[in-house]
């Protein structure tokens, strides 16, 4: 029966910095990223939401209660925080407005000059 060796093979540390740069920067987080509310949340319709970002554009952003469209998009309802920071994370405790109760809702965080935004998961509004 006849057994593997392993060969160790020297590489220099040049080439091993070499391959990395070579393959490019890893994946990044977001530029702009909703952290809360959760995909599945409720909150109280004209209540108070806490909304939670990270933000590494140097931006400062707006945070709009949107509903989900048929197809998939977002329409903006009501903005709920505005001028809410330019941090590279932050929060806002967001007044909701009188909406129908439903499951279709979206908190989108947004640069003020709109190149960046992220929305949330699916959010329930009860009555």
């Amino acid at each position: 029966m006849r057994t593997a060796r392993a060969r160790a093979i020297a590489v220099p540390a040049a080439a091993i910095v070499a391959a990395i740069l070579a393959a490019g920067p890893a994946a990044a987080d977001p530029s702009l990223k909703v952290r809360t509310p959760a995909a599945g949340s409720s909150a109280k319709v004209a209540g108070s939401l806490l909304v939670q970002w990270t933000n590494t554009t140097g931006k400062e952003v707006d945070v709009w209660l949107s509903a989900r469209t048929p197809s998939g998009g977002h329409d903006r309802l009501s903005l709920v925080a505005p001028k809410a920071g330019s941090k590279r994370s932050g929060e806002a405790l967001a007044t909701l407005p009188v909406v129908a109760p439903g499951t279709s809702y979206t908190v989108e965080v947004t640069t003020q000059d709109g190149a960046e935004s992220d929305v949330s998961g699916p959010l329930g509004l009860i009555g």
